[in-house]
This record gives structure tokens, sequence and C-alpha cells, in this order.
């Protein structure tokens, strides 16, 4: 999300048009990310969990708010500023 809304956000200012990699390439490279931070907090909230002996709705409750939602929230994010980098306005026909 930091990476995609940053290049979308300089190239809307200077008025430049990326292809499609240009645009959607770094909401590539933020799901990347994304899923390094889940893999370093994968053992560690298993381990937790363990532990604590939680039970099956409190897991996947923890599971929903700890992946799902942040998953959802910088993916559709960075899906907004690659779609808004590559948008064109229709010019009008009297004016």
């Amino acid at each position: 999300m930091i990476l995609s809304r940053t290049l979308a956000k300089r190239r809307i200012a200077r008025g430049e048009r990326p292809g499609w990699f240009a645009a959607w390439g770094p909401v590539l490279g933020d799901a990347l990310a994304l899923a390094a931070v889940f893999a370093l907090l994968w053992s560690p909230l298993l381990t937790a969990i363990y532990v604590m002996q939680l039970s099956n709705v409190v897991t996947a409750l923890i599971f929903f708010v700890v992946f799902f939602v942040p998953t959802q929230v910088v993916l559709i994010l960075s899906s907004l500023w690659a779609a808004r980098s590559r948008w064109q306005d229709k010019e009008t026909e009297n004016g």
C-alpha cells in the first residue's frame, strides 16, 4: 500500500500515465511485503494460540483480525491507487 500509493501520487502529480505492469507491479510488491510480514508472524502467533489453549472460535477471530483484514485493506487500497494512476479523463466533445 505504501509503495503503490507513493508511486501513484507522484505519477498523478506529473501527469504521467504508466503502463499496466508499471501501475500494477507495485501492488504485487505490496502483496509480497505483506506475505513476508505474515510469514514472520505465523510461528509466534501459533505458539501463543497453542500455549493459551484458545477455542476454535477465538482462534478464527484472531486469524481474521491479524491476517484477513490487513490483507483486504492493503490490497484494496493498493489496487485503487494503481487504477487511479492509470485513469484518463474522457475529453468532452464540446470543450
